[in-house]
């Protein structure tokens, strides 16, 4: 397209490029999105109800992801959040496919621990505000989720998961949490999809307007993609992808990035190297190329949407 531009800037004869369509965005439909199936196992614990208790996360050294965790320096917020109307089986598995409506939620309360490693019910707020939650963490009133964050948003960075469980007649007070790598188990399929064949002179748009089922089989909230992200793998096959998916940018030679905050394209070449900030250059014939849709608040750490990238010549 850009010589077409530059001829008939210079004088060329229009009827030469005049029948020429423009090419089209990259098209990311469904057809080509990954499939991924994830199990929560949450633990629970029982805590007396209508009364404060603490949790502690003082010995937590592996997240949900089995990555090392540092229950200091990584933990920036906890959030507790209240569905009075699920069960503590409809919360996982509303989590694991990432079909947990707003309405689902009766409340959510925070609290920022600084380099603490442990909270008290009585610590959390609702915007600052205290909300006297004690008195309404009942027996019955639902199932309430504790969500360890790296980062201050709601779910944000979610690093470890817990339910407490208030019941009558119970006398625990204190929680405490070592180890996340049992939380999530899962099953990915890179093969089943149908690779997005980019040619030489396509432009470096995404459009993902055709896209409408996400990887976990929900549909697709365009609002939550909140980060767009290519990878190259130089020596890497896709067996290898799917036995490590969790961590994918740790395995990719390089990585480009970019926020994404609203709609359903996005131009490729706006991103940049995770590393030293470069341009994204373009994909070629080398290694294997993946482009993902990135959630960042979703608690199970798979992207919304992700396939990988051919090239066509």
């Amino acid at each position: 397209m850009l010589p077409s531009l530059l001829a008939a800037c210079v004088g060329g004869d229009p009827t030469d490029t005049a029948d020429v369509p423009a090419r089209a965005a990259i098209s990311f439909a469904n057809e080509n999105n990954f499939t991924f199936e994830g199990l929560l196992n949450i633990p629970s614990f029982a805590v007396e109800a209508t009364t404060d208790f603490s949790l502690s996360w003082a010995d937590l050294d592996k997240d949900l992801q089995c990555h090392d965790l540092d229950p200091v320096a990584d933990i920036d917020n906890v959030g507790l959040m209240a569905f009075p109307y699920l069960t503590e089986a409809e919360v996982e598995d509303g989590l694991a496919r990432d079909s947990l409506r707003q309405v689902d939620m009766g409340v959510y309360l925070n609290y920022e621990p600084g380099d603490a490693t442990e909270f008290l019910l009585s610590q959390v707020s609702f915007g600052g505000t205290d909300p006297d939650i004690e008195p309404l963490f009942e027996d019955g009133s639902g199932s309430w989720l504790v969500v360890l964050t790296t980062g201050t948003g709601v779910a944000l960075g979610s690093r470890m998961l817990v339910f407490v469980s208030p019941q009558d007649g119970e006398d625990n007070h204190a929680v405490s949490v070592d180890d996340g790598c049992a939380l999530l188990d899962y099953t990915v399929s890179l093969t089943t999809l149908t690779p997005v064949v980019i040619a030489a002179d396509d432009p470096l748009t995404l459009d993902w307007s055709q896209l409408t089922v996400t990887g976990q089989g929900s549909p697709l909230d365009p609002t939550k993609v909140s980060k767009v992200m290519v990878a190259y793998f130089a020596d890497t096959d896709v067996a290898s992808l799917e036995a490590q998916f969790l961590d994918l940018e740790s395995l990719a030679t390089t990585t480009w990035s970019a926020p994404h905050l609203a709609g359903v394209q996005a131009d490729l070449g706006a991103l940049l190297d995770d590393d030293d900030q470069s341009p994204f250059p373009g994909f070629d014939d080398t290694g294997l190329w993946l482009v993902a849709l990135v959630c960042d608040s979703c608690p199970v750490p798979a992207p919304l949407g992700l396939t990988l990238v051919t090239s066509g010549g």
